[in-house]
């Protein structure tokens, strides 16, 4: 009698149990330190199982990531379903963006370095996470310019810039540069601050001068 056949949803229960696992291990352990070894054995499994689902490490933490910048993206869209003019809604945005990536990323370091690997090896997974992000921007400049608030402008090519000019306060090594600075600089929230004058200077090339 052979061996019973993975069902689909079985198949992917697996994958998301060592995806989890793999995860817990990596926050405990740091990635650099965690081998399929310790992932198998933690579930109590062969790692020949474990490579039935994924052909590396590097493959599980490629997921890994792509589940954590999609849990940032659900924590922005929150921001946006609330009521607001789009001035309001795009602020409250980029904030939430900031904040979540600061939170999710930079305050945990073994978290940290699986997403600087991702972003070396698994490139894919941030350029996807950055267009998500872009047409979520592109959205709310088009509200924004369709009631007349912002001025007419390149959609898309404005959702690009504005996301560029992001960078600092969004790319995790960039990110941990300016907080690394903000704590040796007495204490003061000056990152808070530089956001808060980026997002004037975006706005003030936004709103229409008919408003």
């Amino acid at each position: 009698m052979g061996r019973k056949r993975t069902t689909a949803s079985d198949a992917a229960a697996i994958k998301l149990h060592i995806i989890e696992t793999a995860e817990n291990l990596f926050r405990q352990m740091g990635y650099a330190k965690t081998t399929v070894t310790d992932i198998a054995k933690e579930l109590g499994m062969s790692q020949a199982n474990i490579y039935r689902y994924f052909p590396s490490k590097a493959s599980i933490n490629e997921a890994i990531c792509d589940r954590l910048v999609h849990h940032i993206e659900s924590q922005c869209w929150e921001s946006l379903v609330r009521d607001g003019s789009p001035t309001e809604r795009l602020k409250r945005f980029i904030i939430e963006y900031h904040k979540t990536v600061k939170s999710s990323i930079i305050k945990e370091k073994r978290l940290y370095d699986m997403v600087a690997v991702a972003m070396d090896e698994h490139w894919s997974v941030i350029q996807g996470h950055s267009e998500r992000i872009k047409d979520l921007l592109k959205i709310i400049i088009e509200q924004g310019i369709a009631s007349g608030e912002f001025r007419h402008v390149n959609s898309l090519k404005m959702a690009k810039a504005v996301h560029g000019s992001l960078a600092v306060f969004i790319y995790p090594s960039l990110l941990e540069h300016e907080i690394n600075d903000e704590e040796n600089d007495s204490g003061q929230d000056s990152l808070d601050e530089d956001l808060d004058q980026l997002l004037d200077l975006i706005l003030h090339g936004l709103i229409s001068r008919d408003k």
